[in-house]
């Protein structure tokens, strides 16, 4: 008795020692045939071969058994170790079909000489895939997303499966196990979808799952952009400006800036998402901060700040303006023209004058000088964008009605600064502005008929008329208010309706050239 229990044990040893070491083959393929050994692979009195397939949750295990010849557990087994283990070593235990969706060892072992033709089968690794075919550039926001549901290697007749898919918490029941279906998610974030079969028959179940980011489509219309600049003094006479837009929350958005033809840029990385804020419909904040360097490379003034907002489905751009203030130094206000100008209603050239600093809003204003005291008149308000449009600035104004002396006086501010200028004593006067002369009608020897257009305000004037260089006619000339004399009908290349008419008879007295200068003051 003692010494057959200690064969006993170590025979139990030798098999045990053997499983240890037996090879194992990792089957990758997705279908194919496995068979025993040929018999000169057993001439020790012992053989084990293990064949590993790795399964996941999308796949599963169909084992076909189509010859099985193992009539004895003594001689040989084949063992199946997946969830649980199964031993088939007889007639009575032969396996014909076998479904696993777990990672499964089939180990074959035999303990004689003899294993060739002992076993065949057949597998298919059944695995569903889901593939997401709308472009990631188009994954929006209430739009369609498509996807193709395709189980591969399915054996025939042996299995019939039920296929879904669930997305959005919305499940589509498939009629086939390759097809296309969609669905239509309202909220951006990351999204989960599972593509899945089941056979009740068989207790199998077969899934994928996936994700995939779904982002707000960008338009103007539903961002609702704002912008606000907010200074902070710093450095001397400037403000550095924190340049603020806000709008409706949607997600995801990458921001970016740059101001003046991209000589300054800068960018802002897009937020997690905030389902609260989704769902509320709160505004979202983006601050763009210009540093110092910054603010001293695009100088004081107006610049334009482009902004893009932009995520992998769609983009949208803004232009808008903004300014760096400077302290404004002098305002310097002068008649082009010097003292005397044209009377109302013409115009007179006014040029202002800031030697420092900008933008600037400058409000003009006629003062009449009355008893020695300033009366204030008619304002006219410009601005200036630039140092240099600040230091270029012309401007037309109308002189008084009635009062002949006056200065034009000047207020410029911005932000952080206020000045203040005013001219010289301006006086109105009445003004010949033109003189043309018409010399068609000139004859040598008998009486000519001279023309002599004048444009200027109403008012008394002199005439003189030089021929080479004498003096021949010296007469008064009187403009009077609304009268034209000069007619369509003269053919001359002035507008003639903007000019009064004088006819002088002269006879000259010889043939040749004349050179005849007309003066009116």
């Amino acid at each position: 008795m003692n010494w057959s229990f200690r064969m006993l044990v170590l025979f139990q040893y030798n098999i045990f020692v053997y499983q240890v070491i037996a090879n194992v083959i990792e089957i990758t393929e997705p279908e194919g045939e496995i068979s025993s050994p040929s018999s000169s692979e057993c001439d020790d009195g012992f053989y084990t071969q293990s064949w590993k397939f790795v399964l996941s949750d999308d796949s599963a295990l169909f084992v076909k058994v189509t010859d099985f010849n193992i009539t004895s557990c003594n001689e040989a087994t084949l063992v199946v170790q997946s969830f649980a283990r199964s031993i088939y070593c007889g007639k009575q235990t032969a396996p014909a079909i076998i479904f696993v969706s777990e990672t499964t060892d089939v180990t074959f072992t035999s303990y004689t000489s003899y294993c060739s033709n002992l076993f065949r089968f057949i597998y298919k690794r059944i695995r569903i895939t889901v593939t997401v075919l709308t472009p990631h550039f188009q994954h929006s926001v209430g739009k369609k997303i498509t996807f193709l549901i395709d189980v591969k290697h399915i054996p025939k007749d042996e299995l019939h499966l039920l296929c879904s898919l669930n997305c959005n918490r919305v499940n589509v029941q498939l009629v086939n196990t390759t097809e296309v279906a969609s669905c239509v998610i309202n909220q951006p974030g990351k999204t989960q979808y599972t593509g899945k079969c089941e056979s009740e028959a068989q207790s199998l179940k077969i899934e994928q799952v996936g994700e995939f980011h779904l982002e707000n489509e960008l338009s103007k219309e539903n961002l609702n952009l704002q912008h606000v600049q907010e200074n902070t003094f710093r450095e001397g006479a400037t403000f550095l400006n924190d340049v603020t837009v806000s709008h409706t929350y949607l997600y995801p958005i990458l921001y970016s800036a740059s101001i003046r033809s991209s000589s300054v840029t800068t960018s802002l990385s897009a937020k997690p998402f905030d389902l609260s804020k989704y769902t509320s419909h709160s505004r979202e904040k983006a601050i763009f901060q210009l540093q110092p360097q910054q603010v001293t490379s695009l100088g004081p003034g107006q610049h334009d700040f482009h902004l893009v907002l932009q995520n992998n489905v769609s983009y949208v751009t803004y232009t808008f303006p903004i300014y760096i203030n400077e302290k404004l130094g002098t305002l310097n206000v002068t008649s082009i023209n010097g003292r005397y100008v044209g009377i109302y209603p013409h115009l007179f050239p006014v040029q202002i004058t800031l030697t420092k600093g900008a933008p600037a809003n400058i409000t003009l204003s006629i003062r009449e000088i009355t008893n020695g005291k300033l009366i204030p008149s008619e304002n006219v308000t410009i601005s200036c964008l630039s140092t240099i449009s600040c230091q270029r600035i012309q401007i037309s104004m109308k002189p008084p009605h009635y009062t002949k002396q006056f200065r034009v006086a000047a207020i410029a501010k911005n932000e952080i600064s206020f000045v203040e200028g005013i001219s010289e004593v301006i006086e109105s006067v009445t003004k010949i502005y033109d003189v043309y002369f018409d010399s068609r009608r000139v004859f040598g020897g008998m009486s000519s008929i001279l023309h002599l257009y004048v444009k200027g305000d109403v008012g008394n004037y002199d005439l003189k008329l030089f021929f080479n260089g004498t003096l021949e006619i010296n007469t008064p000339l009187v403009i009077q208010n609304k009268t034209i004399v000069a007619v369509l009908s003269d053919d001359i290349p002035i507008n003639v309706r903007q000019y009064t008419k004088f006819v002088f008879d002269h006879t000259f007295q010889t043939y040749g050239m004349y050179a005849i200068l007309a003066i009116v003051s």
